[in-house]
């Protein structure tokens, strides 16, 4: 198998923003650095973990690979859709294209399924890559162009819990899908 896309599951870990101490949070927004798509309105990884600290302390992880902090991941409410949560990914460049993405998504994805959880996925409409990416989780997925009064810009909205929407032949990582199943009987704040 290609290492670029199948990454070693085993060596993928999610660790909760708010258990690490400052200085792993800090490691982990300078690993992401500027954020060529802002996420939340957060220019910089930084800020970007801070903001994740606050909308969603229950569900917002620094992701780790080979020990090393690789990018985080967060499932937090959608507030263009009332009672919807959205995933929100961002890898550092020396991780993209590793399949990480997607096998945090579809953790995600199948725990939000178990949960009778509302999921969606929000892309920049310019940002190409993650659209890819998304599509590529399902055998066939049609999103929707929508604009985004709270966040100010046209996205690609893809509806991750729509049991049409057939996933993808891939490896699923059983300890992410238990640890997101978990958070996702606690929900994360409105408010950012």
């Amino acid at each position: 198998m290609n290492p670029r896309t199948s990454p070693d599951l085993v060596a993928l870990e999610l660790r909760l923003l708010s258990a690490l101490d400052a200085v792993a949070r800090d490691a982990v927004g300078c690993t992401l650095g500027e954020l060529d798509y802002p996420v939340a309105a957060a220019p910089t990884g930084s800020a970007l973990v801070q903001s994740y600290l606050l909308r969603a302390p229950e569900s917002s992880w620094a992701l780790w690979h080979n020990g090393a902090p690789a990018g985080v991941f967060a499932v937090v409410p959608y507030l263009e859709l009332a009672g919807a949560h959205q995933t929100s990914t961002y890898l550092a460049p020396g991780a993209r294209g590793s399949g990480l993405n997607a096998a945090v998504k579809r953790a995600a994805i199948v725990a939000a399924r178990a949960s009778s959880l509302s999921l969606y996925s929000s892309v920049h409409h310019a940002n190409a890559r993650s659209v890819a990416a998304t599509r590529r989780l399902f055998t066939a997925i049609d999103p929707t162009k929508v604009f985004e009064h709270t966040a100010g810009r046209l996205a690609w909205r893809f509806d991750l819990s729509d049991p049409w929407a057939r996933l993808a032949d891939g490896p699923v990582h059983a300890d992410l899908v238990d640890t997101l199943v978990g958070a996702f009987r606690h929900p994360a704040r409105q408010a950012a």
